[in-house]
Order: structure tokens, then C-alpha cells, then sequence
């Protein structure tokens, strides 16, 4: 089974190898095109137009395939053989080696480190032994205007190539972080993202740069029996589906999170008991009547404790922990604070 990095890394590659393919058949129509009308090179266009119909045909194949494996190994082996003759066809002339610095960024990208290590030494080993041939040549020549475009086509790759890769690593790495501070049943906050929630606000309290803040622990009455009479399935989608609708409720007020099983944990910055108290009240009321569940009717039961400068963030847990018991203890749909916050 994938896990979710996995399945976030293997979605990064199939994003590269498309950029890849795209960016092969785009620069191939466009060299192929100048060979045509400005070096009359028509035998080099042909090669390039061709390279441009293959590059789009491992396209279509991935897009219908999705192998992703056997698309990156044809892309690479492509590249790398369309380098290598157009090399060959322009006897090294015009700075055309320098195509081989497009192959690194493009087979470490799809076929990782290890296989893009060797097959990039392997590349470059034949580029040198193939200039220090081509060294061993009588010959004059002049750099032209084909020098030029080869240079500029070069770095214009690379900076697609580099560009795409950094922005899809930055969204790789905001998505990767988002996924390790979300509760992946309900969507919400999960408990390493509140417990540096309640670190902030702690020190925030202490620092004296809010006056108050105070944190909820809330839990579903008897929410075993949902799933001992409807499955677990439908105690999901109880789950989810409160989730949403205390979300909503909270809004920009505070933070809502799912503290575990079917514990829910509310965070308020600037709010005092008596208001926490208050919005509790209104959001038991609101679950009584609007019941998520449509097979049965849910209540929640609510401990409040404040999040006090001079005291640990788990002596208010354990407040608020011990409101909640005394909410259970008093027939449970109620809402209860800690003794000394009274």
C-alpha cells in the first residue's frame, strides 16, 4: 500500500517527465523549424521533427498508460539518443556538445540518483573521448550565427528544466507539510499541528501579547454505539461530517482540530471563559438540531480551561480534560469549565 509521501512523490515525477516531453517537443519543432528556413539544413530538421513526433508519442503513451516507469526510461534513452546523433551530425561544430548538459537535470529527475549518476558519467566520458577525437582533426572554422543559437538554446532548456523542477519541488514541500499537519479522516487540524498551536498561543499568553486564550476539549456522546450499530464506516462519515460543520462554525474565530478518536479540540486567542462558554453553548445547541448524522442524533459534551501564563499547557489540558469528565458525569450534552475559571 502507498503511503501518502509515496504517492506525493510519484505524482512530482509524472509532473516532471510531462514538462520534459513537452519541453522536448517544443524546442524540437523550433530547431527543426530554423534548420529549415535559416541553415537550409534539411537532413538535421528531418532528425529534429522526428524527435518531436516520439517525444509526443511517449507522451500519449504515458497518458494513456500511465507507466510511469517505462515513460521515464523511453524519455531519458530518447534524449539522450537525440543528443547524441545531432552531435554526431554536426561533427561537434557550432558548440553543439554543449547539448549534453540537458541530459543530468533530466535523468536524475526521472530515474533518481543512482541510475542518473552512472548514466550521466557514461554520457559524459563519450562526449569527452568523442571531442578529443574530433580535436585530433585538421580543420578551420569560424563561429557563426549557428554557434550562437546552440548556446542560447541550451540555456533556455535548462532554465525551463531548473524552473519547473524548483516549482514543483516548493509545491511538492508545501503539500507534504500540509499533509503532516492535517487529520487525514476529517481534514482538520491534527494533534502535532495543535499541540504547536498551543505552544504558540502559550507563549503568546506569556509574552503578554494576547490577554487571553483559551482551550476546548470536545467528544461525541456515545459515539461507540454508532459504530457498534452502523459500522465504522458510518462512524467516518459522522466524523467527517461534523468536522466540516464545526469548521464552519468556528470560522476565522478560533482553530477547531480533531485531538483523537472522537475528540475535537478547540483554540481561542482573545476570547475569556464566559465568551468560550457562550460559543460552546450555541455549538452544542446547533449539533443538537442539526444533526450531521441522519441516522442517528448526536450530542457533544465540552471542557474549557484557560491557557494561563504561569501554568504548563498540560496542567490547562489537564483542566480541561477533568471539566470534560465532569460534563460526562452530569448526563453528558453539556457544557463545563475548570472549577478555578468559574
Amino acid at each position: 500500500m502507498l503511503t501518502a509521501t509515496t504517492h506525493q512523490s510519484i505524482r512530482h515525477q509524472a509532473q516532471l517527465l510531462k514538462a520534459v516531453l513537452k519541453i522536448v517537443v517544443l524546442f524540437s519543432l523550433l530547431i527543426g523549424s530554423l534548420n529549415v528556413f535559416v541553415f537550409a539544413a534539411f537532413m538535421v530538421a528531418t532528425f529534429n521533427f522526428l524527435t518531436a513526433f516520439f517525444a509526443s508519442a511517449i507522451l500519449f503513451f504515458f497518458n494513456r498508460s500511465a507507466n510511469l516507469r517505462l515513460a521515464s526510461w523511453l524519455t531519458c534513452l530518447a534524449v539522450i539518443f537525440n543528443v547524441a546523433v545531432f552531435i554526431h551530425l554536426a561533427d561537434g561544430r557550432n558548440y553543439s556538445i554543449l547539448w549534453v548538459m540537458i541530459i543530468p537535470p533530466i535523468v536524475f529527475f526521472l530515474l533518481g540518483k543512482q541510475i542518473g549518476a552512472w548514466m550521466t558519467a557514461g554520457v559524459f566520458a563519450y562526449s569527452i573521448a568523442f571531442m578529443a577525437y574530433q580535436l585530433q582533426q585538421p580543420r578551420q572554422e569560424t563561429q557563426g550565427l549557428g554557434a550562437l543559437l546552440n548556446i542560447i538554446e541550451v540555456c533556455t532548456a535548462l532554465w525551463f528544466l531548473f524552473r519547473f523542477y524548483e516549482g514543483s519541488r516548493q509545491a511538492a514541500y508545501r503539500e507534504l507539510e500540509s499533509l503532516s499537519a492535517t487529520d487525514k479522516l476529517t481534514g482538520l487540524a491534527n494533534r502535532s499541528k495543535l499541540d504547536n498551536l498551543l505552544l504558540d498561543a502559550h507563549q503568546k499568553r506569556r509574552d503578554a501579547e494576547i490577554s487571553s486564550a483559551t482551550v476546548v476539549i470536545c467528544d461525541i456522546d456515545h459515539f461507540k454505539r454508532i459504530n457498534d450499530e452502523f459500522g465504522h464506516l458510518e462512524g467516518d462519515r459522522v466524523l467527517q461530517a461534523l468536522a466540516r460543520q464545526l469548521k464552519t462554525e468556528v470560522g476565522d474565530q478560533g482553530v477547531v482540530g480533531r485531538w483523537g478518536g472522537e475528540e475535537f479540540m478547540f483554540i481561542f486567542s482573545e476570547r475569556d471563559v464566559a465568551s468560550t462558554v457562550q460559543f460552546c453553548e450555541h455549538l452544542r445547541t446547533t449539533i443538537q438540531n442539526h444533526s450531521p448524522s441522519s441516522k442517528r442524533a448526536l450530542t457533544l459534551s465540552f471542557g474549557i480551561a484557560q491557557l494561563h501564563p504561569q501554568h504548563s499547557i498540560e496542567h490547562a489540558l489537564l483542566c480541561a480534560d477533568r471539566a470534560l469528565y465532569r460534563a460526562k458525569q452530569d448526563g453528558r450534552n453539556c457544557v463545563r469549565c475548570a472549577e478555578r475559571d468559574v
